[in-house]
């Protein structure tokens, strides 16, 4: 019966891979569709700083910038940033260590993506009790240099004057470091008390891409909120809407799978955001309580990769923003071994293969022991059928003699499950740590796999292969050979797995049954996992070949 139960999950579960495959290419992603400027929604204090109206005074088409608007340019050895006097804004960051794409000809990494005619983020905005707001959309600041340039551990400060459209005066104080992604935003205005509030905000444009990749999966809004993680897609949010996130507000910001943008207010206590949806996009508007007219609330803006060491760094709980789930008390420690492994070998496919090996070796006993009680099962199956012919027809006295059988020889049925469940959390939290790892994007391991982050090209006839997936062709067809090698290694793998009291059809089937579910599910996954689950396959095939031999 337990063996009927586990056929039909796992048919159920081929049965839901290969609908959602079928759907996904059967009803494609709609395209994205034409940028056109979209007014944002403000939030105006009323009564504990409610949520509220659209102002179209925050869109603003750049070619109406006032006249005498400059560019301050930011160079620093991690990122090139451009400043502009219209509005105070940032206009472009561009990360120097990351690139657009795999070729070594694309451009640095763009950061910056905004609404053609939407004001770009980093906007500063007053709120009143009353339900007035000003922002600094309009005004023109004057500059107390032309340009900064920073390297190693230099710091260096970029303050900005202007007007508030009420004629009030507004300074905004930009802090960077040479060697480091922060940026503390300082806000200061002789506005009266009564405007209690002032925020920043944060605006991304999102365009739509293939489900496959993971540079455009898992756009949206992120905030940490009461210290719980609050995730919003930007496909999920609809337009002219917005979500209000009270309570101690650490950060909150924009994030794709690899990078992240976040502001991180000073008072997280005090603090609120509201995240809202634009054409194909998402803002965020992180508040934080004015304590005096002439107070500057200081907010922490991180534009940067989600690297787990530099987000800790920075401090705010921004590592947060990296989810390794629920055995990230594992997947940590294990992604810092392959940064280790890397500072030798240089490649990080090899360094998947050395981490696999070292968490192998480390569970041979428990790996040893499931293999042995699944042998003593094994040779146990010719008594446990003459028990079951015998009692077919009284459960309980089988039972009885089932046990007294286990106990005469030793045996305990649950021996060969017990050591892989103490397992499969380290696998989980290694397979996590792969998956969230940004060391793997764009990195070469050998061959034809270009890219540990990306999957293996398998276009159907007539697709168009997604851009950058790891093309190997073989007779004029795209093969993705390393799933291939998985799968194949997993039927390797079950014939020399000791039966458990199947019948010959039913370990047959199981036996080309779990590999193709594997593969069907693995064939969307990033190299690197794949490279992992072979080499962990193989070295199950080469414990299992010698376990068997010593048992024989």
């Amino acid at each position: 019966m337990e063996r009927r139960a586990l056929l039909a999950a796992a048919l159920c579960l081929v049965v839901l891979l290969v609908y959602q495959e079928a759907v996904r290419r059967l009803y494609p992603q709609a395209p994205a569709p034409e940028e056109t400027p979209v007014a944002v929604a403000t939030v105006r204090p009323d009564a504990g700083i409610r949520s509220a109206v659209n102002s179209g005074a925050e869109v603003q088409s750049r070619s109406g910038t006032p006249a005498g608007e400059r560019i301050i340019p930011i160079e620093t050895d991690l990122y090139s940033a451009r400043v502009t006097t219209a509005g105070g804004r940032i206009v472009s960051f561009r990360l120097k260590h990351y690139r657009t794409s795999i070729e070594r000809s694309s451009e640095p990494l763009e950061m910056i993506a905004v609404t053609a005619g939407a004001a770009p983020p980093l906007g500063a905005r007053f709120l009143s009790a009353d339900g007035k707001v000003e922002d600094d959309t309009s005004t023109l600041y004057t500059s107390d240099r032309d340009a900064l340039t920073l390297a190693d551990a230099e710091s260096g400060v970029l303050t900005l004057n202007g007007v508030l459209p009420s004629g009030a005066r507004v300074e905004k104080t930009l802090t960077f470091r040479g060697d480091a992604y922060p940026i503390t935003v300082a806000l200061t205005s002789d506005l009266p008390a009564n405007f209690s509030h002032v925020g920043l905000g944060w605006r991304r444009h999102v365009v739509s891409g293939p489900s496959k990749d993971p540079e455009t999966r898992y756009r949206g809004a992120v905030a940490l909120v009461d210290r719980k993680v609050v995730h919003e897609l930007a496909s999920s949010i609809a337009p002219g809407t917005q979500k209000r996130l009270e309570g101690p507000v650490t950060w909150a910001g924009y994030a794709d799978h690899y990078f992240l943008a976040a502001l991180a207010p000073e008072d997280p206590a005090g603090a609120s955001a509201v995240i809202g949806a634009e054409n194909d996009g998402v803002q965020i508007l992180v508040t934080e309580p004015r304590s005096a007219p002439d107070a500057s609330p200081r907010v922490l803006l991180y534009v940067g990769p989600k690297d787990v060491e530099v987000l800790e760094a920075a401090g705010h709980d921004l590592a947060r923003a990296v989810d390794f789930g629920w055995f990230a008390v594992l997947a940590v420690p294990l992604l810092k071994l392959l940064r280790l492994f890397h500072s030798e070998t240089r490649n990080y496919g090899l360094d998947i293969i050395l981490l696999t090996i070292v968490v192998k070796v480390l569970f041979v006993p428990l790996s040893h022991k499931s293999m042995k009680s699944m042998r003593d099962m094994q040779r146990l199956q010719p008594q446990m059928a003459k028990l079951r012919e015998k009692f077919k027809d009284d459960r309980e006295r089988l039972n009885k003699e089932m046990i007294e059988l286990y106990r005469r020889h030793r045996v305990n049925p649950l021996g060969g499950c017990l050591p892989m469940l103490l397992q499969f959390p380290v696998f989980i939290g290694l397979y996590q740590a792969l998956n969230q790892s940004i060391e793997l994007r764009h990195a070469k391991f050998a061959f034809w796999v270009r890219d540990l982050s990306a999957h293996e090209c398998y276009p159907w006839p007539g697709q168009t292969p997604v851009a950058g997936c790891n093309e190997l062709s073989v007779l004029g067809l795209q093969v993705p050979l390393l799933v291939i090698l998985m799968g194949a290694s997993m039927i390797l793998q079950q014939w020399l797995s000791p039966s458990t009291g199947m019948d010959p059809a039913q370990q047959r089937m199981m036996m080309l049954l779990m590999p193709i579910m594997f593969s069907v599910m693995f064939v969307n996954f990033p190299s690197g996992l794949v490279l992992y689950w072979l080499v962990n396959n193989l070295l199950t095939i080469a414990q299992q070949w010698w376990t068997n031999r010593a048992l024989a």
